[in-house]
C-alpha cells in the first residue's frame, strides 16, 4: 500500500512540473537584448539632457552652389558630469526592440558649455532617450539624432545667423561657375524638447510617413551666445521654437548594402511598460 501511495505522489509530482514547464515554455524570456536597448536609452536620456542644461557648440557648413555637388555638415559636442537623472517612464517594444526613455532632472547651479555658472532655481529639466540593437530600427533612432543635431543648427542659425561665401562666372550668358557657401558657429544652451513623453498630444519628436525625423526644439534668446561668449541682441520674441529634421539613409551617396535584421522578443520587467512602437514602416504606421 505505501508502494503504491508513493507511485501515486511521485506521478502527480510529475503531472504538475510537466504542466509547469508548459506554461512557462509558452512565455518568452527576457533577453540581454531588451536589456540593452533600455542601457542605451537611459545613456542617451542622459546625453540630451546634459546637451540640454550644459549646452552644444554648433559649427554647420554648406555648399549649395548650382555647380557645386550640394552638401551639409552639423558639428556638435558637449560634454559634462551628470548625476541625480530620474528615469520617470520606460517603454519597450519587444517586436521592434526599441526602447524608450523619458526623465528629467531638478537643477539647482551649473556650468555651462562656455563654463559660466548658471542659476537655475530648481528647475526640473525633462528629456528623453532611445535604445535598440537591431540594425532593421537603428536608422530610425539614427534619424531622430540627425534632427536633434539639425534642430540646434536651425536654432544657431536663426539666432546668430550664417556668413554666406557667393562667387558666379558666366562665359556667353552661360553659368559656368556658382559657389554659395554658409558657415554657423555658436554655443547654445537651455533648449530642450516640450512634451517629451510618448502618449504627449502635440509630442515635441516623431516620424512622418516617410520614415523622416523630426524633434521640436524650445529655446529663450536670452540664453544664447556667439562662439567668443559674446551675448547676442535679438530683437524678436523671447522664446523661440524651430523643427529640425533627420534622415535615414543619404540619397546622394551611393547605397551600401543591407545589414541582417535581427529584431528580439525579450518580456518586458514589471518597471518597464511593454508596448508597440508606431513606426512609418514601408510609407504606413507600422504596429
Amino acid at each position: 500500500m505505501c508502494v503504491e501511495m508513493k507511485h501515486v505522489k511521485r506521478a502527480m509530482f510529475l503531472t504538475v512540473l510537466l504542466v509547469a514547464l508548459a506554461c512557462f515554455a509558452g512565455v518568452s524570456l527576457a533577453s540581454n537584448l531588451q536589456l540593452m536597448s533600455e542601457k542605451m536609452a537611459k545613456q542617451d536620456l542622459r546625453r540630451n539632457i546634459v546637451e540640454s542644461i550644459i549646452g552644444y557648440k554648433v559649427k554647420s557648413e554648406g555648399q549649395f552652389g548650382l555647380t557645386q555637388d550640394a552638401n551639409y555638415t552639423v558639428k556638435a559636442k558637449s560634454a559634462a558630469v551628470i548625476k541625480g537623472v530620474v528615469e520617470e517612464r520606460i517603454v519597450y517594444d519587444r517586436n521592434k526592440d526599441i526602447c524608450i526613455c523619458t526623465g528629467y532632472i531638478e537643477l539647482d547651479d551649473v556650468k555651462n558649455i562656455l563654463g559660466e555658472r548658471i542659476r537655475y532655481k530648481n528647475v526640473r529639466v525633462y528629456g528623453v532617450g532611445f535604445g535598440t540593437m537591431s540594425p532593421q530600427y537603428r536608422g530610425y533612432l539614427m534619424a531622430m539624432r540627425a534632427a536633434l543635431v539639425n534642430a540646434y543648427d536651425e536654432l544657431a542659425d536663426k539666432i546668430v545667423g550664417q556668413k554666406i561665401s557667393s562667387y558666379s562666372e558666366t562665359e556667353n550668358f552661360v553659368l559656368t561657375k556658382d559657389i554659395n557657401k554658409s558657415m554657423v558657429c555658436a554655443a547654445i544652451y537651455g533648449a530642450y524638447i516640450p512634451n517629451v513623453d510618448i502618449d504627449s498630444r502635440d509630442r515635441g519628436w516623431g516620424w512622418d510617413e516617410g520614415g523622416n525625423a523630426f524633434v521640436k526644439l524650445v529655446l529663450d534668446l536670452r540664453q544664447v551666445k556667439d562662439m567668443l561668449g559674446n551675448r547676442l541682441t535679438y530683437k524678436g520674441a523671447n522664446v523661440v521654437e524651430v523643427i529640425g529634421r533627420g534622415s535615414q539613409v543619404d540619397d546622394l551617396k551611393s547605397k551600401s548594402d543591407g545589414e541582417e535584421q535581427f529584431v528580439g522578443k525579450g518580456m518586458a520587467p514589471s518597471a518597464t511598460e511593454s508596448r508597440s512602437v508606431d513606426l512609418p514602416v514601408g510609407g504606413v504606421t507600422g504596429k
